[in-house]
């Protein structure tokens, strides 16, 4: 049986979804010489990638969803194979394999316009159905897909996040000057305007708490806040786009590091910011965050921007409790054995 990778992530701006199917892919090609697996990517790909096992072939003439659908997808047929899907979409037709990362579409739609709610709604019920196997990336993730598109539960599989990526990435103290700041005297945050994210969060608990900094890290600007009529308040700044260095830094030097999103499928944030050694890791108080979190953090209510109240008393489980349980190779490998039994 022959596995062809859906390629299209490679085209897209890394995200976490992305950096998933990325280092999946990277540790899957080390223990996969006795598969016969490639990558079909679009042409407009520039990225120069060298695998030892598993085959780069470019294909088509055309990108994005479009060629997923059609030219991928013929591709796919033409050889026979199972598609390997990483990042939330795959071909209607066709053998395939889907990883579904969350069921947010249909947990808050009103986080979604409803051209996007009825695409996704629709892919995902037939993909689902039409699928060899279904992955995801947390239990919660699981129930939520088999409440809200009827999945069996023997059908998925669960492969998780990691945080190996962020380990080799050094720490620049000149971040502190940059950007005016002195260590652990702020709080950080890693900043976006989706809605499931809750950057209301970060300025109500700014304005709530002037004696504290908030820097809110990522490609936003003031413009943006001037565009959603939002006012910044005074004890926020933000840093604009950050590469990982100047990231990891950040949660080095931070006085914690908050991540209040409404809803997840996993959250890696979190995750990286114990790997660069964050003083304090406060996270949403919903169920995914304690599944993969457990006592190593605290949480903090997400429709509430209060006090901060953390209890520094509190004995909790250390960082490399949580972390030991992922790495990338833990899930390539679990990836292997659910091609090997769908073979």
């Amino acid at each position: 049986m022959k596995y062809i990778i859906n390629g299209r992530f490679l085209s897209q701006r890394i995200t976490g979804v992305q950096r998933y199917a990325r280092e999946i892919v990277a540790e899957l090609d080390k223990i996969c010489d006795d598969l016969d697996i490639e990558i079909a990517v679009p042409t407009d790909v520039k990225n120069s990638l060298e695998y030892s096992n598993i085959k780069v072939t470019k294909i088509g003439k055309r990108s994005g969803l479009f060629w997923e659908q059609t030219e991928f997808a013929r591709y796919v047929r033409r050889q026979h194979a199972i598609s390997i899907n990483l990042c939330n979409s795959a071909p209607l037709r066709g053998n395939k394999i889907v990883t579904i990362h969350d069921a947010k579409v249909k947990a808050h739609p009103e986080f979604f316009s409803w051209k996007f709610r009825v695409w996704y709604n629709f892919l995902f019920f037939n993909v689902i159905r039409k699928s060899q196997a279904v992955i995801t990336v947390s239990e919660f993730s699981k129930q939520e897909i088999i409440k809200y598109y009827r999945c069996v539960p023997e059908k998925i599989q669960i492969i998780y996040n990691a945080w190996q990526h962020y380990a080799p990435i050094s720490i620049d103290s000149g971040i502190l000057n940059k950007f005016s700041l002195c260590e652990k005297e702020y709080i950080f945050a890693l900043g976006s305007l989706e809605p499931n994210k809750n950057l209301k969060w970060i300025l109500q608990a700014a304005r709530n708490n002037p004696q504290e900094i908030f820097i809110i890290g990522g490609g936003i600007n003031e413009k943006v806040f001037s565009k959603f009529d939002v006012s910044l308040p005074d004890n926020v700044r933000l840093t604009g786009y950050l590469s990982d260095i100047e990231a990891k830094s950040l949660m080095h030097f931070c006085k914690a590091f908050v991540f209040p999103s409404f809803y997840e499928g996993f959250g890696i944030p979190p995750m990286e910011a114990m790997v660069a050694g964050a003083d304090r890791v406060i996270v949403s108080d919903i169920p995914v965050m304690h599944e993969i979190f457990g006592t190593s953090v605290d949480y903090l209510d997400p429709h509430e921007g209060e006090e901060f109240h953390w209890d520094l008393s509190f004995v909790h489980e250390s960082y490399e409790q949580v972390l030991q349980r992922f790495s990338w190779e833990k899930s390539a490998a679990r990836l292997k054995s659910i091609l090997e039994s769908v073979r």
